[in-house]
């Protein structure tokens, strides 16, 4: 489970921003034990809001960016090349990006970090806390890797010092590392979803017809779309419509563009709810209607259903009332950059205001 992101000189921010999902108040979210100390409450929930081109969608890509950092040699390979530090300064370019992840693995408490420039790690470290200490697992820059003695990274610490282009954490995951893999692991589980207006049913819900036939069909049959239930003859599934002349099964051509995300949605949803993991989700509401953006915040937030404690940060035009204050943060621009606030100010034009300065242009001479 993520607890805390940091981003740094990335596409549009610049400076240090965070975004944590830290439960506030102290009993909102849910309790997560942990195996050294007391349990942490952490939120299902994370929304991103803020005007167009705030840079809502890049809190979102960087944490893409951190997963793929993490998950295997080559998606690091991949992450490093793809150098994007923040554009509208010269002296932005000669510095690594920077990304951190505090997060829960294994019953326990971890930071990940990693700097990075154009096809190069600067930095990476890994930080353990256990009840009462933090353990440094490992640490690495330009001049070596430093690593706990019993973590047996010997091995890993050469084949990154040959390929500095990607992370040990990586490695430790393509190498199965007993202590590495599952670290790893916990990141590569962010997952960014696609919800976009189609023409296909989305493939994944084949295979969840039998595990998920009844919570599919409750879904689809209450989200005031025209559909009274699911169809899966022949491991396929069909939407079911009614009509005047009985029930009719419609293939994906037939369906709307907000049916089809609302499935892509589930379609992602539904097992996350059974196994875990971080969702990314862009413009939540930009295709789905906001009673069904709705539905699926519900989904998350009921710890009934959310046996696993998945979570989900999204960006999103409107403010979800579903969402409590402390689930939400403002993307807005400052000098070109963007910042992550708790309160909306600056997120965007009053109403009128935009009107009220071209009507005063308009009434200025002509040069």
């Amino acid at each position: 489970m993520l607890l805390t992101f940091r981003v740094q000189n990335f596409r549009s921010v610049r400076d240090i921003q965070e975004l944590t999902l830290l439960a506030t108040p102290p009993d909102a979210g849910f309790a997560v034990p942990l195996s050294h100390g007391p349990a942490v409450r952490v939120s299902p929930l994370a929304g991103v809001f803020g005007a167009n081109a705030s840079g809502r969608s890049t809190v979102l890509r960087a944490l893409g960016t951190l997963r793929g950092l993490a998950a295997a040699g080559s998606d690091a390979r991949d992450a490093v090349r793809r150098f994007e530090p923040f554009a509208l300064d010269p002296a932005a370019r000669l510095l690594p990006t920077r990304l951190e992840a505090e997060f829960l693995a294994g019953g326990a408490r971890h930071v990940w970090g990693c700097a990075y420039k154009a096809g190069e790690v600067v930095a990476e470290w890994l930080h353990g806390y256990g009840r009462d200490r933090r353990t440094v697992w490992y640490e690495r820059d330009r001049a070596g890797v430093r690593t706990l003695p019993q973590a047996q990274l010997e091995r890993l610490a050469v084949a990154v010092a040959a390929d500095p282009g990607t992370t040990l954490l990586a490695l430790g995951a393509d190498a199965e590392h007993p202590w590495l893999a599952p670290v790893a692991a916990a990141l590569a589980a962010i997952a960014p979803v696609r919800v976009a207006p189609g023409t296909r049913l989305v493939p994944d819900l084949d295979h969840l017809a039998d595990r998920w036939s009844d919570q599919l069909t409750l879904l689809v049959s209450r989200a005031g779309l025209g559909i009274a239930g699911v169809d899966t003859a022949g491991g396929t599934i069909r939407l079911v419509h009614d009509a005047r002349t009985g029930a009719h099964p419609l293939g994906a051509y037939g369906e709307s563009d907000g049916t089809i995300a609302w499935l892509d949605l589930l379609a992602a949803l539904l097992p996350a709810l059974d196994r875990g993991g971080l969702l990314l989700v862009d413009d939540l509401d930009a295709i789905l209607h906001p009673s069904l953006a709705a539905e699926a915040l519900r989904l998350l937030g009921d710890p009934r259903l959310n046996t696993a404690r998945a979570q989900l940060v999204f960006t999103a035009r409107a403010v979800p009332p579903t969402t409590a204050e402390s689930q939400r943060w403002y993307a807005v621009k400052s000098d070109g950059a963007t910042r992550l606030l708790r309160e909306p100010r600056g997120a965007g034009l009053a109403p009128g205001e935009l009107a009220r300065e071209l009507w005063l242009a308009k009434q200025r001479p002509a040069p």
